[in-house]
């Protein structure tokens, strides 16, 4: 019952983020969403861990260093696809690439998936639990090793210490 009423209230933040909203009725109007949801759809969904996490201190001390890495990526990110857009960088070569997830745990590689998706340039498109690997839609693949050094970079720096 636990793991509802917290899935449904996760649910119910992410709500007031998409409506942009710090309303208490919208936050409960989301929440009964998302425990409706949460409860029709209960054996489809893990409310379970998935993998470890870092001691609550450390994750504490590191939240903010993380999500102020995740708003500095979007900044560059979105600056770059501006001059592209633009004409002032060119689009030279677009496509898939495949990351691999490493050390990354299950709710890493939600995490990873979201802040990759977060900046414009990049998706996440799957994830191939057999190969072990994201797939990545970017809009610069003419050097994927680089992309790939880039976004492990970016695991090792920040996420990791708050979501592996």
């Amino acid at each position: 019952m636990i793991h509802l009423l917290r899935a449904g209230l996760a649910l119910g933040v992410v709500y007031c983020f998409t409506l942009a909203s710090t309303d208490p009725v919208d936050l409960a109007i989301g929440t009964g969403l998302g425990v409706a949801l949460v409860a029709a759809l209960g054996a489809r969904l893990e409310l379970g861990p998935a993998g470890a996490l870092p001691p609550f201190a450390q994750r504490a001390l590191w939240m903010p260093v993380f999500v102020a890495a995740i708003l500095g990526d979007v900044v560059v990110s979105t600056w770059d696809v501006a001059l592209r857009i633009l004409h002032v960088r060119p689009v030279r070569h677009a496509g898939m690439i495949r990351v691999p997830i490493g050390a990354r745990t299950e709710r890493g590689v939600a995490v990873s998936g979201l802040v990759i998706s977060l900046s414009p340039g990049a998706v996440l498109v799957d994830v191939d639990w057999d190969r072990r690997e994201l797939i990545v839609h970017v809009i610069d693949a003419s050097d994927p090793d680089d992309v790939r050094a880039r976004l492990q970079r970016f695991y090792d720096r920040y996420q990791r210490r708050v979501l592996p």
